[in-house]
């Protein structure tokens, strides 16, 4: 039993995502986020160089990997300033390949219904928001994978005319990560970060930000409790205004990863990191945050410690009315669960294309390839090595607005792995149809 070979049984070298997946949605679903002059924006952060960098470029890197959308656009049901969004979206999906094996490949069928709600709060710079979604997904011939997954994020977003701002958020999960072998049953675990960002402008030019983010995780099964978790993250940057919406930054990191068994298989560590990077609008229709640095993390057992190179890109490119280009990078160490790794080293590049045919047809086509090396060596099939996979996947869809709070949307997603420990190689294909309502 192949128990801990492979990354994908705990949900890792996975980009496209499998069951619990969010909901698809294409980029122009909040073009009121991205600051486009063309479009109205009322900018957001551009003043404020912290939280410019510090929130609104995390959520369109996310928004450039194909996360959901909120929703707030539509704004039928409110109560003063208080803007309340149910949804729901009902999806089906084959899938050929749904232990991710080399060989010996089954398929089958998922039928997943996705409710959720968003409530959003904002008054004179104050602004609030909770946001709830769950996924409940059945297999046709592998029930035993039946899951439900629930997602609730939280934040409250202050700035006050002095110049101080204050932003606090709250994600917790819990999640099924399915295993890649038919007789060992879901991993269940629960997750939580936590997000504290504090900044403050000095000048027109220069503001400075500081924060706190802890990450828990927990697996409910007693075989993976050994890598249960806590994340804890202190960061400080400093903006420096170059152009009216551009600015340079400059940041330090402290983070110390506690393993609730600190012994044998996994170990406890501490490390800093340096950027150096450039945010804001660059041009009329781009909006990018690029960042590059390095850094170190030190573990208490014998493995081998991680110091080397890392950097974030995240580029969004409105090329016209209708179409959108995105592109983004990063090379990080992220802890690991295959064998003796402390950690892999991921370096990753993906690519996106997103066009409006009318009022009412949009197609997206999106594309990754990444590269995870682990630094221990490892007996695999009778052969010791350095694990070393090249990922590469690739995705398109079309979605059909059938009225401004319903459409319907069609995918088609490609992935593969190719490692030079052959155990680990598998082709997978997904096709999903769904239906989504938002109101």
């Amino acid at each position: 039993m192949r128990l801990h070979e492979n990354e994908g049984c705990l949900g890792e070298n996975h980009r496209f995502g499998r069951h619990g997946d969010q909901e698809k949605v294409f980029l122009t679903d909040r073009l009121s986020e991205l600051s486009f002059p063309a479009m109205g924006f009322v900018e957001k952060g551009v003043s404020v160089m912290g939280k410019r960098c510090g929130f609104l470029f995390a959520f369109v890197s996310v928004l450039a990997m194909g996360c959901f959308a909120s929703g707030s656009e539509l704004g039928n049901i409110h109560f003063g300033h208080l803007y309340v969004h149910p949804r729901l979206g009902v999806e089906g999906t084959y899938d050929d390949n749904l232990f991710l094996l080399g060989e010996e490949r089954v398929d089958d069928f998922l039928f997943s219904i996705k409710p959720g709600i968003d409530l959003d709060y904002t008054r004179e710079g104050k602004s609030a928001r909770v946001n709830y979604l769950a996924d409940i997904g059945r297999y046709v011939d592998n029930s035993v994978y039946d899951y439900e997954t629930h997602v609730v994020d939280a934040a409250v977003d202050l700035e006050f005319v002095s110049g101080l701002m204050v932003f606090v958020g709250d994600n917790f999960r819990t999640a099924n990560d399915r295993p890649t072998y038919e007789w060992v049953p879901l991993i269940r675990r629960r997750q939580n970060t936590a997000d504290l960002k504090v900044g403050y402008e000095f000048t027109d030019r220069l503001s400075v930000q500081g924060g706190y983010d802890r990450l828990m995780i927990d697996y409910r099964e007693p075989l993976y409790e050994v890598y249960n978790r806590d994340e804890d993250i202190v960061n400080a940057t400093v903006f420096y205004r170059m152009f009216p919406k551009v600015s340079l930054l400059g940041q330090v990191e402290y983070r110390w990863i506690d393993y609730d068994q600190n012994t044998g298989r996994r170990f406890d560590s501490e490390g800093i990191a340096g950027w150096l990077g450039i945010t804001g609008q660059l041009t009329s229709k781009m909006v990018a945050l690029i960042k590059g640095g390095w850094q170190t993390r030190d573990y208490d057992g014998p493995q081998e410690d991680w110091d080397g190179g890392v950097f974030s890109v995240d580029i969004v490119h409105r090329a016209t009315e209708t179409l959108f280009l995105t592109v983004g990078g990063t090379r990080e160490a992220i802890e690991s669960t295959y064998a003796t790794n402390n950690y892999y080293v991921s370096t990753e590049a993906r690519a996106g294309v997103e066009k409006a045919l009318g009022p009412k047809i949009s197609v997206a086509v999106s594309g990754f390839y990444a590269n995870s090396n682990y630094p221990e060596v490892t007996l695999t099939q009778g052969t010791f090595s350095e694990r070393d996979d090249d990922i590469w996947g690739a995705r398109a869809g079309v979605r059909y607005n059938i009225q401004p709070w319903l459409s319907t949307s069609l995918w088609y997603t490609h992935e593969e792995r190719n490692s030079n420990q052959d155990t680990f190689d598998y082709g997978d294909n997904r096709v999903s149809l769904g239906v989504w309502a938002v109101f």
